[in-house]
């Protein structure tokens, strides 16, 4: 099984990926989260669905990233969050392990 190694931001590119126009989808998680590993073996596909929707996808780290998360009222994790011209418009996960069909039934029902 292979786990979703995801790309480390700084708050500037975070902000900068919030700010685009259109869509976004941000994960955020971190290393030492059991929740968030449960889930990374099944984030590569979440990923794959939402960018072959044309939505543009980033990762953020709940430590290194806390500004941010902090700013968007994030701080259980694992997420997934929908940003749509610069505003958050949804999310999932509030701290709860998440399975992949629940993640992608958000997805179908928010993006």
């Amino acid at each position: 099984m292979e786990f979703y190694q995801p790309e480390l931001n700084d708050d500037e590119t975070i902000r900068q990926e919030i700010a685009k126009p259109g869509k976004q989808v941000m994960f955020l998680q971190a290393d030492w989260c059991g929740d968030c590993k449960a889930i990374k073996p099944f984030v590569k596909d979440i990923k794959k669905s939402v960018t072959s929707a044309g939505i543009n996808w980033f990762d953020a780290d709940r430590d290194a990233n806390l500004a941010i998360a902090q700013e968007q009222g994030l701080m259980g994790i694992p997420a997934f969050v929908l940003f749509e011209d610069g505003k958050q418009v949804d999310h999932i996960g509030n701290g709860e392990r998440l399975n992949l069909q629940q993640v992608m039934d958000w997805l179908a029902q928010s993006v």
